[in-house]
C-alpha cells in the first residue's frame, strides 16, 4: 500500500457519501482546518459527527478546536489515532498520513464486523 492508495480511498469514501471535501496529498493545506477528517469520520460512521460543534475556521483557535474534535471523534469510533491536534493544524505529512491510515483501517475493520 502506498500513500496514493490511502488518498484514493479517502476521496472515494468522501465522494460516496456526498461530501465535497477531498485531499490531494498529505501535505494539502486544506487538511489544516480538520474538516476533511471530520467529514471522513462522518462517512465511516454516519451521524457520528455533530456539525454544530464544527467551527468555520476564521482563526488558528478554530482550526485547533476542529482538529481536537476530529481526533476525539476518530478515537470515539475506534480508530487508533496517535497524532495530536497540532499535527493536523500544522499539516505534518507523516502524522496526517497516520490519521488517514488509522481511519482507513477502522473502516475496513468495521466492514468486516458487519
Amino acid at each position: 500500500m502506498v500513500d496514493q492508495d490511502i488518498i484514493n480511498w479517502a476521496n472515494e469514501k468522501l465522494s460516496s457519501c456526498g461530501k465535497s471535501s477531498k485531499i490531494t496529498s498529505f501535505k494539502d493545506s486544506s487538511v489544516s482546518d480538520g474538516r476533511v477528517v471530520i467529514d471522513l469520520i462522518d462517512c465511516i460512521v454516519p451521524g457520528s459527527v455533530k456539525y454544530d460543534l464544527v467551527r468555520d475556521c476564521e482563526s488558528d483557535e478554530d482550526r485547533l478546536a476542529n482538529a481536537k474534535y476530529a481526533i476525539s471523534m476518530g478515537r470515539k469510533i475506534g480508530a487508533r489515532i496517535y497524532a495530536l491536534p497540532d499535527d493536523i493544524v500544522e499539516v505534518k505529512p507523516k502524522m496526517v498520513l497516520t490519521v488517514f491510515a488509522c481511519l482507513m483501517a477502522r473502516d475496513i475493520a468495521r466492514q468486516g464486523d458487519s
